[in-house]
């Protein structure tokens, strides 16, 4: 079967560095470019982190470049505690890289994308697992290259309108709720994976320890797990965010969709970031409402046992 192409847009973070892992192991993808986003993180430390797991566990070389530091409007990005102070939970220290960005002063996350997409029209779906900065701002300086982006699929948002940031937000948006306006509004075809679909699929301390036999990959998940807390989950309880979203794309029937309007705040400071989606049969964005824990978990127990 031929591999998907995709741009993986992170901000490593713990279930970003999960999600990175599937996306090179699971056999479906063939992962173009790794765009760095600041987020979880500050951008020099997702960036370190992003060039770890890329070196660590990608079976084939693939370009890593650094992205933005801030949102469109030049706010920081909140900064949250939940993935541990370097942003890889129980990893205390990683080693350094011989993988280098491919950023020069005259080449950055924009011309990457950009190119990354041209070099492969209509083929490539953008995965937006972190703040959408590097996506939008890519879109606003070449917007030339819409019609040839296959879709984005964009983790952020919630069905119900409540968030972890914010009673109203969750992490992704609230970071820069007007570069998710402008993806919303590109016209390009989107797939959402909202908030409860990572809440109520989330992996147990036993299935962690469970992983602790597959391997050094299954060590590492693991180890990664074991320093990550969830603002809306006990601590036994992990969230599998970042990581549905791309399985969703591998393995679709895990997951209930429907196609749905969506609009973002970004006027009200009390209701910044919030999303609110409406079923509208004959929009071009779908949202992930959906999927079996079970199976999401079993899937990645499957590609963690592959890798050793």
């Amino acid at each position: 079967m031929k591999k998907q192409k995709i741009i993986l847009d992170v901000d490593p973070g713990v279930d970003d560095a999960v999600a990175m892992i599937y996306a090179y192991l699971c056999g479906k993808f063939d992962v173009k470019l790794v765009s760095v986003v600041a987020g979880n993180v500050g951008i020099e430390q997702t960036t370190k982190n992003a060039l770890f797991v890329t070196e660590k566990f990608s079976p084939v070389p693939v370009k890593v470049v650094s992205g933005f530091s801030c949102s469109i409007l030049g706010t920081d990005f909140p900064r949250l505690s939940v993935h541990g102070e370097k942003g890889l939970g129980g990893m205390a220290k990683i080693g350094k890289t011989k993988l280098k960005t491919i950023n020069t002063p005259t080449y950055g996350v924009c011309e990457a994308i950009r190119d990354t997409v041209m070099q492969n029209k209509g083929e490539i779906t953008i995965m937006g697992l972190g703040p959408f900065t590097n996506i939008a701002l890519t879109l606003q300086k070449y917007p030339e290259i819409k019609p040839f982006i296959k879709q984005l699929l964009l983790m952020g948002g919630s069905i119900d309108g409540t968030g972890s940031v914010t009673p109203y937000a969750g992490f992704n948006v609230y970071s820069d709720p007007e570069a998710c306006e402008i993806l919303v509004k590109s016209k390009i075809p989107i797939l959402f994976s909202p908030k409860e679909i990572g809440i109520n699929t989330f992996i147990t301390q036993p299935e962690l320890d469970k992983f602790e036999s597959f391997g050094e990959c299954g060590k590492f998940v693991s180890k990664l797990y074991s320093g990550y807390r969830d603002l809306l989950l006990p601590n036994d309880k992990f969230a599998t965010h970042d990581l549905c979203a791309v399985m969703a794309l591998a393995k679709p029937e895990i997951f209930s969709t429907k196609n749905v309007s969506v609009k973002v705040n970004v006027k009200s400071p009390k209701k910044r970031g919030q999303t609110i989606f409406k079923d509208l049969p004959e929009s071009n964005i779908a949202l992930y409402y959906d999927a079996s824990a079970t199976k999401i978990v079993k899937e990645l127990e499957r590609v963690l046992k592959k890798a050793d």
